[in-house]
């Protein structure tokens, strides 16, 4: 789901274009009553006497109030903004080896999903590599199952066929175990300019798969700005993902509210076709090279490679929460759902813990609480510790100060001390799962400093947690 190409690739660009405009609304003309031919009421109506005057017929007085009640009941709803939908959630698993901890992962998660789409099959040039996953774990909840075949490269050369007829072999080996296998997704960062070629060989991949057999695509922002190609595409696939992060080579942050609402848009607005929005639950970092392309990106591993002058890349949970409320209720009526990548394994150091993708896919988060811990190490020396004690996941404060009579302090680690000032800061803020300690340094204070004390909240987190 995550490459270099996808990650910081000049082509992504999220800038304010034409195409992202919707198109206006058309009103329908009003219908006529279906009784037009009914023949008229007939009665007898006494001729008015020479000078009468005429009178309007009277409502009795309830019946009057009750037809204003309607009147004014209507005018409120026509106002009132619709209710916001409930999207389903559906989840990647990503991982190449499945071990324990994966299978473990599927077990105990499973049942906060609609469902699962588990990488099976990776292209990388002429290689075909093929994951083997714990078909027990994903049969214990039932859950439906895509199979995702992921191709490198912005040109594929793989032969349709051949992927296709893997594709269905494991599909019916899998339903023979009892796996509900209801489709197929073609993960591919395809350049613009090839959509149209795309687009062919998507059709002879469809014509070669089992007819039972949904086809979707992941598909990339950037394919808006050639919507020929792109529409190709929708009319061979069933639906499409809309991956809306590490799309823009220039943030730091890997998700950005705005940008993703207008591709949403501009999606429902391209073609009138169902399509999902894959959001991040992870971080990454990545190394750029002298020409500014990555040189290096740490995403799932177990060590670091990107080395030193790497740049974190991440997905803030409290902005993520907000565009799920944001995505929930905007008028997009073929959005069919939201798929996170990728489902939180225990050892993924660079995923989110499930209590905070939990907590985001309700749209809703609760503070960070951030702790400073003092341990005792020697006369009036202590050790000085971050401790994440909330129930998620939290980004360490950038700058700790401590008090005035400290007269030594020592950072280890992310954290140097600041020339000048009894504090601590940190170049990049770390990352704290919930329950993580950090060592911070060590300071020499008198009096001593509190065993334990609470880091202030940021006031733009909380305010970005209740918008």
């Amino acid at each position: 789901m995550v490459s270099v190409a996808r990650i910081l690739d000049p082509r992504l660009r999220g800038d304010d274009e034409p195409w992202l405009r919707r198109e206006p609304l058309h009103h329908e003309p009003g219908l006529r009553s279906a009784h037009t031919d009914s023949p008229p009421l007939s009665r007898s109506v006494a001729p008015a006497k020479a000078g009468a005057q005429l009178r309007a017929p009277r409502l009795p007085i309830r019946s009057a109030i009750a037809f204003l009640l309607v009147l004014l009941l209507a005018a409120c709803a026509a106002d009132d903004p619709p209710a916001p939908q409930t999207l389903a959630h559906e989840a990647y698993v990503w991982q190449r080896q499945w071990t324990p901890s994966v299978g473990a992962a599927v077990r105990e998660h499973s049942a906060d999903f609609r469902g699962l789409r588990v990488l099976v099959l990776q292209q990388i040039g002429d290689e075909l590599v093929e994951v083997w996953p714990d078909l027990d774990a994903l049969r214990d909840h039932g859950l439906p199952l895509r199979l995702v075949l992921r191709i490198e490269g912005s040109r594929s050369r793989a032969d349709a066929d051949t992927l296709a007829g893997a594709l269905g072999e494991i599909a019916q080996q899998w339903r023979a175990r009892g796996l509900q296998v209801e489709g197929v997704e073609v993960d591919h960062d395809c350049a613009n300019a090839a959509l149209t070629d795309y687009a062919d060989w998507l059709g002879r991949f469809r014509a070669a798969l089992p007819s039972d057999l949904a086809l979707s695509i992941t598909a990339l922002p950037s394919w808006l700005e050639a919507p020929e190609g792109l529409r190709e595409l929708r009319e061979v696939a069933d639906e499409t993902v809309l991956q809306v992060h590490a799309v823009e080579a220039w943030r730091s942050a890997l998700v950005d509210v705005d940008s993703s609402l207008r591709w949403a848009r501009a999606w429902q607005a391209h073609a009138s076709r169902p399509f999902r929005v894959a959001l991040p639950a992870y971080r990454l970092r990545v190394q750029l090279g002298r020409d500014g392309k990555p040189a290096a990106v740490d995403a799932e591993g177990a060590l670091d490679r990107s080395g030193q002058g790497a740049q974190e890349r991440r997905a803030d949970p409290a902005e993520v929460a907000r565009l799920v409320r944001a995505l929930e209720a905007e008028p997009l009526p073929q959005l069919q759902g939201l798929l996170w990548f990728r489902l939180p394994v225990a050892g993924d150091r660079r995923s989110w813990a499930p209590s905070t993708l939990a907590a985001v896919m309700r749209g809703a988060l609760p503070l960070a609480s951030i702790e400073l811990q003092a341990i005792a190490r020697g006369p009036g020396l202590q050790d000085l510790l971050l401790r994440n004690s909330g129930a998620i996941d939290a980004v360490a404060p950038e700058r700790i100060a401590l008090p005035a009579h400290c007269t030594l302090v020592e950072g280890v680690g992310a954290y140097a001390a600041e020339p000048g000032s009894a504090a601590l800061r940190a170049a990049t803020q770390p990352w704290l799962a919930p329950g993580a300690t950090l060592a911070l340094g060590f300071a020499r204070c008198e009096p001593a400093l509190p065993v334990q004390r609470h880091l202030p909240v940021d006031v733009e987190e909380a305010r970005a947690r209740s918008r």
